[in-house]
């Protein structure tokens, strides 16, 4: 895909699995070179750490899905791909949370419901932008037939 610069980001359809994908090699990067610092004994963060940066990167996911979501045509299909690619990226990044930090969700202190309201917060808000879509989208025709275009 070719950018062009007179183009707002939120004027291309970039579908939710490569968003998903860029979201994760954030998380990795971020958790491996939090590992090596650990390792080299730079930084001494709590053992939750990973969830932290993970749950960080999974909102942002989700914000940043809910925006993009709006220039889209076909919403039903992007609904789709965007709850499925949110759950493989809460499984993908709960399973880097384990291997970098050794603990599960249930040992990582609030997490598990920090999960639940991020999961129900998403699922609302991508609601709310598919209907603000389809506000504009009426609100545009009709103005356009009222002007007799």
């Amino acid at each position: 895909m070719k950018l062009d610069p007179n183009k707002s980001i939120f004027e291309y359809e970039i579908r939710p699995l490569y968003q998903a994908l860029a979201v994760l090699a954030i998380i990795v990067i971020i958790c491996g070179i939090a590992k090596l610092a650990i390792l080299a004994g730079w930084f001494s963060p709590k053992l939750y750490f990973p969830y932290v940066v993970t749950f960080s990167f999974l909102l942002f996911y989700a914000l940043g899905n809910c925006l993009l979501s709006f220039e889209c045509e076909d919403q039903a299909k992007y609904w789709t791909e965007s709850i499925l690619s949110y759950m493989g990226l809460s499984a993908l990044g709960y399973g880097l949370c384990y291997l970098f930090s050794g603990l599960t969700i249930n040992e990582a202190a609030s997490f598990k419901w920090i999960y639940f309201v991020f999961t129900f917060g998403y699922v609302i808000l991508l609601t709310i932008m598919r209907s603000i879509r389809k506000i504009v989208k009426f609100a545009q025709k009709e103005d356009s037939r009222l002007r007799g275009e």
